[in-house]
């Protein structure tokens, strides 16, 4: 049986091929979805632009979820039509230390849903029992094509060392769609002000999307404002507490240290776009600041992201801006480039 898909064959925009591919049965302890709804991450972006592993050929994808269609000979707890998520990490091999300690994408094994094996730009995607997660019945298949990217912000804010305390003022460098959730899952974490900061090509569509979010305190355009000087005034002279650099920008990584205070925490979660970045790493010494490199999600974080989504902390909805045809990829794609969008979501069943 073939499925429709979207797969990266070689570098270039023209090697991304919409068409056919093989829909495979699923394994004796797997589940086969039904996918409803595709998220595009920033990190398919870079990989648009050719700044991202993957391996030619494979499905590409891994922020989706759907009801599962089939189920394999030996799996007995899901059942067909159970609306579900699927982690992103497949083959881990359940016995080295990162398995040991719930970090299954640490292993060494373990592959990449979309970028190493097949993901989940596709009618149908197979999954392992043991890496679904149930959707609540009041989640929609919206937010559940983002509960792998709030995950990453779960894993980043609340599991990895929890850096933000009650009270903390936090600026979220960055308002794109990781920028945006972080300062939900920061407000849900404690903080009492969340600043964000945008340039002048996120005032149309960005900007707007911000002020709506009851998250976000207050909005800086870095191209008309002086960032230094807001965030003194804040913060009464002394810094942000925290910093969550989710912009990948060469010259917002740079210029943190003028932000933060003393002994105050950075969590970097933003993908650059160049391998090698000019900062003054003295700055950052002379902070004597903590930071944090984040990459991925663990089983906790998941969770969490449920237990947020269920208790209303969320409001990923007001994130989407466009909705497209899974064959309308490319249109997505140029929307995120042009910052003309935010969330951009595709549907297989949308002709």
């Amino acid at each position: 049986m073939l499925m429709d898909s979207v797969r990266k064959m070689a570098d270039g925009k023209e090697n991304w091929v919409f068409g056919k591919a093989d829909r495979k049965e699923p394994g004796a302890k797997e589940v086969e979805i039904k996918v409803k709804c595709i998220g595009i991450c920033g990190s398919e972006l870079h990989a648009y632009h050719d700044n991202h592993f993957y391996e030619p050929g494979n499905v590409i994808g891994h922020e989706f979820c759907g009801e599962i269609s089939r189920v394999g000979a030996e799996v007995t707890d899901w059942k067909v039509g159970d609306r579900v998520v699927a982690e992103i990490y497949q083959g881990a091999c359940g016995e080295c230390e990162f398995c040991r300690r719930g970090m299954p994408g640490f292993c060494s094994h373990g592959r990449y849903v979309g970028w190493n094996i097949n993901g989940g730009w596709a009618e149908y995607f197979c999954a392992a029992e043991n890496m679904l997660l149930k959707l609540p019945d009041e989640v929609s298949y919206e937010e559940g094509s983002m509960i792998e990217p709030v995950s990453v912000l779960t894993q980043a804010l609340i599991v990895n060392k929890a850096p933000v305390k009650g009270g903390d003022v936090v600026l979220v460098q960055g308002c794109g769609t990781i920028g945006m959730i972080a300062a939900m899952v920061a407000k849900a974490a404690g903080a009492s002000k969340v600043i964000m900061t945008g340039t002048d090509a996120d005032v149309d569509v960005r900007f707007p999307v911000a002020k709506s979010l009851t998250a976000v305190d207050r909005i800086v355009n870095i191209m008309k404002e002086d960032l230094k000087e807001i965030i003194l005034n804040e913060t009464e002279g002394l810094g942000a507490d925290v910093i969550i650099e989710a912009s990948g920008a060469e010259p917002a990584i740079k210029t943190m240290p003028e932000y933060l205070r003393t002994r105050g925490t950075i969590v970097v979660l933003g993908e650059a776009a160049k391998s090698e970045l000019g900062i003054d790493w003295n700055q950052f010494l002379f902070k004597s600041c903590s930071v944090i490199f984040n990459f991925g999600e663990v089983h906790e974080a998941w969770k969490i992201t449920m237990r947020l989504l269920e208790a209303g902390k969320l409001e990923l909805e007001k994130l989407i801006t466009h909705r497209l045809p899974l064959s309308g990829f490319a249109e997505g794609f140029e929307v995120l480039d042009s910052k003309k969008g935010l969330k951009v979501l595709m549907y297989p069943e949308m002709k």
